[in-house]
């Protein structure tokens, strides 16, 4: 999968909530891994969901843990 495909997914977190939708990533460019999933909730707040935290990618973005769980940084 392309990480331009993440772009626009809505993610879901384990007690099926909507979190938000994929709107960028946080890239390791000398390991060529993903850091991070930046997702947007609302009109401005922004949080960004540890790759170790997603359980499935298709249509959606499932995530492990519930909304209030999740490792997160919020992002100005």
């Amino acid at each position: 999968m392309k990480a331009k495909e993440l772009f626009g997914k809505q993610v879901i977190d384990a007690n099926a909530k909507v979190v938000g939708k994929v709107v960028d990533v946080d890239l390791d460019i000398e390991e060529a891994t993903i850091t991070g999933i930046l997702v947007k909730k609302g009109w401005t707040k922004k949080v960004t969901v540890s790759p170790k935290n997603v359980d499935i990618i298709g249509d959606k973005v499932l995530l492990k843990v519930t909304k209030d769980k999740k490792n997160k940084k919020k992002k100005a």
